[in-house]
Formats: structure tokens, C-alpha cells, sequence
């Protein structure tokens, strides 16, 4: 097995504080005649709160976790195995959630709809759905389920396969080298310069925010391929 696609559901938005109450992966192959298994799903307990956004989110009740156990990253580890490469929609924030393993190679399919469909005006899974898919009744329908972990992964490769065909993409190298470029940025997308190109930023806001605690490298990256940095 090459790569998964890996959905969770959480406690909180913040990934390096919340605790996984979901999740979900399963095996993608580029051909999608090949069998593959379904999707492993598992539910945890937590310590902490449930935040009333998170809940909002993913509608998972505390007295649906209530007892069982709660998430390890050595547990999570295990069951996915030493896979390459996880895909996932904002990949990253998952990847924190379960506790930041060094192995994989993330390919986010979140910055490839940014790269592929900038002029979209929202690219959240859901609407991108509607986007690939259709605004029709049917759509609608599967929507109902989004935002559990295992509803969005099968969302996820869906709308992967899309981005493939269009791509014209047959290899995972090819498709992390793709995520890879897609994520660093032309559009800022937060600050002063926020909706502007990144072209549009000054050396000295450039050279203020690589000072900041964790900068984000590929946001770096776009200042220095601007002679910014």
C-alpha cells in the first residue's frame, strides 16, 4: 500500500491542542478498478472539552465517546502502517492531530483546489463537491454526511480524481511533487496584504513575518522566489 487518504474529527481547531475523536483512512489507487478495502474508521473518548464549534462540525455527541478509549498517536501509528504518502484535505492539520509522525509525505488536496480552481470562491470540501459534482439534489443529499471522517475521505478522493484527470497525473511522486509547488502561495491569504498577490508584498512585511514563531516555509518560499527575503 502506497499512499491512504486520512480524514479526523476533533475536540477543538487547533491541531497542536485538540484531542482526535475520529478518524478514518483508506488505500487510494490511481486505478479505481483496482478493489481496495473500505475505509477503517474508529472513535475515541477525550480528557479535555468538546468544543461547541468542533461539535458543530463533525455532530459527534460526548455520550458517543463517552468511555471508550482515548486516542494515541502510538495506537493511530499501527493501524495505518508505514505508508509513503497521506492525502487528506488540509492534510497538515490531521497530521499534527494524530501527533505529527516524521515518515509520510503529505499531499494536500485543499492548496491543489487553490492551484487548480483559484477564481472558486470557497474550496472547502463541501464545496467542492458541489463544484465537481453538481448543485443538484442528489449532491445534496450525500452532503448530508459530510463532516464525518469517513464520509469526507471517500469525498476527498473524489474530488482527487478529478484533480488528476485534469492534472493528467499517473504516479504518486508526480501527484506530491504537484501538492508540493501548489502549496506555496500566490495570494496572501491573511495580514495587511490579505486577498493580494503575493508580489504585491513589501520586503519589510516579508522580512517582519520570517522573524515570526513558525513561520510557514512555503509561505517563505513564495517571498524568496520575489526576491523578498
Amino acid at each position: 500500500m502506497q499512499a491512504i487518504i486520512l480524514d479526523t474529527e476533533t475536540t477543538d481547531k487547533e491541531p497542536s491542542t485538540c484531542e482526535v475523536v475520529e478518524s478514518a483512512f483508506r488505500e487510494f489507487r490511481f486505478d479505481p478498478s483496482d478493489p481496495i478495502n473500505p475505509a477503517v474508521r474508529r472513535l475515541y473518548g477525550y480528557t479535555g472539552e468538546l468544543k461547541w464549534g468542533a461539535m458543530a462540525a463533525h455532530h459527534i455527541l460526548p455520550e458517543e465517546v463517552a468511555g471508550l478509549p482515548t486516542f494515541t498517536k502510538d495506537s493511530f501509528c499501527h493501524d495505518v502502517g508505514a505508508i509513503p504518502f497521506w492525502i487528506g484535505h488540509n492534510i497538515d492539520f490531521d497530521w499534527v492531530a494524530v501527533g505529527s509522525p516524521r515518515a509520510p509525505r503529505r499531499i494536500c488536496t485543499l492548496a491543489m483546489a487553490r492551484d487548480l480552481w483559484p477564481n472558486l470562491d470557497s474550496h472547502t470540501l463541501t464545496a467542492l463537491v458541489y463544484f465537481t459534482q453538481g448543485a443538484s439534489k442528489e449532491t445534496r443529499e450525500r452532503l448530508r454526511s459530510a463532516h464525518s471522517a469517513t464520509a469526507d475521505v471517500i469525498f476527498c478522493e473524489e474530488i482527487l480524481r478529478v484533480m488528476i484527470a485534469e492534472k493528467g497525473i499517473t504516479s504518486f511522486e508526480d501527484l506530491y511533487a504537484y501538492s508540493e509547488e501548489a502549496r506555496i502561495p500566490k495570494i496572501m491569504t491573511f495580514g495587511k496584504f490579505r486577498g493580494e498577490p503575493v508580489t504585491n508584498v513589501d520586503r519589510g512585511y516579508a522580512n517582519w513575518y520570517r522573524r515570526q514563531e513558525n513561520p510557514d516555509s512555503y509561505l517563505l518560499e513564495a517571498f524568496r522566489r520575489c526576491g523578498l527575503i
